[in-house]
């Protein structure tokens, strides 16, 4: 099975909380408290010998970050948890888990920071959201790959972009079609 390298699933993340997007902001701004110096953590942990402790943290971490849609974290997790539970060590490869601990906190922090600061500069232009961006590239990524996009999932993605109706048409109309290459190429064009 493929593991998913998505940083952040929104639609996944919504479905997990019956569509409530509020709950998930405000989960998703506690993960980055929470969880911003796992890293640091664990090493420290494993170095004291507290191996117990490790993986719990690191257990809980992929858990928390499976139940949010933060996919690549969750994947990058697995080997460091399998690596505290039977080796008792740090694995040669945690420079990429806290690699990707460290992308996720930022686009947390990116995706979260989005609504207020559209709020206040008065901004909604879909360069400046981070949430349209990432749903931006979740279409482009479900588009390229020729995944069946559901009329639902569709127009979540397309509600959060904000296109205007003619590109958003154009677009719809594509994916209908299964002219995947077209409505990429609509996607992309400015």
């Amino acid at each position: 099975m493929e593991q998913s390298t998505t940083v952040i699933d929104i639609d996944f993340g919504m479905s997990q909380l019956s569509g409530n997007e509020k709950l998930l902001f405000t989960l998703l701004g506690k993960f980055t408290d929470e969880y911003q110096s796992t890293d640091t953590e664990l090493q420290a942990l494993v170095e004291k010998g507290e191996f117990d402790e490790a993986y719990s943290l690191v257990h809980t971490l992929k858990g928390v970050t499976g139940n949010l849609g933060l996919f690549a974290l969750h994947n990058a997790s697995k080997p460091v948890e399998s690596s505290i539970r039977n080796d008792k060590r740090i694995p040669d490869d945690f420079a990429q888990f806290a690699n990707c601990l460290h992308d996720t906190i930022t686009a947390v922090k990116a995706l979260t920071a989005a609504p207020s600061e559209q709020a206040s500069t008065g901004s909604n232009t879909e360069n400046e959201s981070a949430a349209a961006q990432q749903a931006k590239k979740q279409l482009l990524t479900a588009l390229k790959a020729s995944e069946f996009i559901s009329q639902d999932r569709l127009d979540t993605w397309l509600d959060t972009i904000g296109f205007d109706n003619a590109k958003r048409t154009a677009i719809v109309d594509a994916v209908d079609e299964l002219d995947y290459e077209q409505a990429i190429e609509k996607l992309e064009s400015n």
